[in-house]
């Protein structure tokens, strides 16, 4: 289980003041102020297995890295970032809610288009409160103040966590660490619009916020085509409805990547019915109303959930005879398909 981060400078400390007297006794002992023993007691202090935020160490983030991925508390990672959101958890799930003021623009209207009329020659007067003559402009009631907000919901043990409608998969799931609803860091940082790298050497996981980014991920409105989820869901119904979300993603995959194949038609519809390609498209089981978890799936897959990155055909598993098994490199087989690219 790897911890926080702690500072070994007092430990180094008083090593060294154990040894000073043995090196003044020994001849071939590096002195005290000698590059060599400098640098020592430098990667001694050094920080390790810690989370930094813009070059800062992050002392009050809880996290574990299991098998390569490190989860981060979603309470400490949410406090972090924003010390006034709601925070509320219970029975293994939590959720969020805050808002943020983005820009406050102070807009001296009455000036501006004086100035406009004036630079324009025209005689267009502007109509002036009678009170207001002869006083200052109050900028506070011309203020444009603009919000930005956070709805986020994470369950322990769910494929996913939801933020602003949006459905953010998180590979190898939402678990909870000291009985705490925890999640991967990518993901968590995309809901901030946070950049994250690794140092392997000190396992430091590194975040830095983007020049200019919004506080928080744009809503699921701006960001999900409406034509493609109806037609991605409905597909992945169609092909899939009764396999496990896992087989759901990997289905609406093969879709997506035939739409960004130079091979294939650029856009979803033109993919779906290019004859002899996809039985639900002919058949019109296309058309049925998708269940929950495939709308939930296609959401993930527009938000970037991949588990087949690659393929781009996929059959029942076992059908041997298949062009997919007869002519394409098989990747897995997941639920009762199998997958090839």
């Amino acid at each position: 289980m790897k911890t926080r981060a702690t500072s070994f400078a007092l430990a180094a400390l008083a090593v060294v003041s154990l040894i000073l007297p043995a090196m003044a006794a020994d001849p071939d002992a590096l002195p005290a102020e000698s590059p060599a023993k400098s640098e020592e007691i430098e990667e001694t202090e050094k920080v390790r297995n810690a989370v930094l935020l813009d070059g800062e160490l992050a002392e009050t983030v809880e996290f574990e890295v299991v098998d390569g991925v490190c989860y981060v508390t979603v309470s400490s990672f949410v406090s972090l970032m924003d010390a006034e959101a709601m925070v509320e958890e219970e029975d293994g799930i939590v959720y969020v809610n805050t808002s943020t003021v983005v820009d406050v623009v102070a807009l001296d209207e009455t000036a501006d288009e004086s100035e406009a009329a004036e630079e324009s020659g025209s005689d267009q007067s502007v109509e002036l409160d009678a009170d207001a003559v002869g006083t200052e402009p109050d900028l506070t009631a011309a203020a444009d103040v603009v919000n930005a907000d956070l709805d986020l919901t994470a369950a322990a043990g769910a494929a996913y966590l939801t933020a602003n409608g949006r459905y953010l998969y998180a590979q190898g799931g939402v678990v909870l660490i000291n009985d705490r609803v925890a999640a991967p860091v990518r993901v968590l940082a995309r809901v901030y619009n946070l950049d994250v790298d690794y140092d392997a050497e000190d396992e430091l996981v590194l975040l830095s916020r983007r020049e200019e980014a919004e506080p928080y991920l744009a809503d699921a409105d701006e960001v999900y085509d409406a034509d493609v989820l109806y037609w991605l869901s409905r597909i992945i119904h169609a092909e899939s409805g009764n396999q496990p979300l896992e087989g759901k993603i990997a289905v609406g995959n093969v879709v997506m990547n035939r739409v960004n194949d130079p091979r294939f038609p650029d856009n979803i519809y033109d993919v779906l019915f290019q004859k002899n390609q996809f039985t639900p498209a002919s058949s019109g089981s296309i058309y049925r109303e998708p269940n929950e978890e495939s709308v939930v799936a296609a959401m993930l897959v527009l938000d970037g959930a991949q588990v087949m990155p690659e393929a781009l055909f996929f059959n029942g598993a076992g059908a041997t005879r298949s062009y997919a098994a007869r002519t394409r490199t098989y990747v897995a087989t997941i639920g009762d398909h199998a997958f090839y690219k």
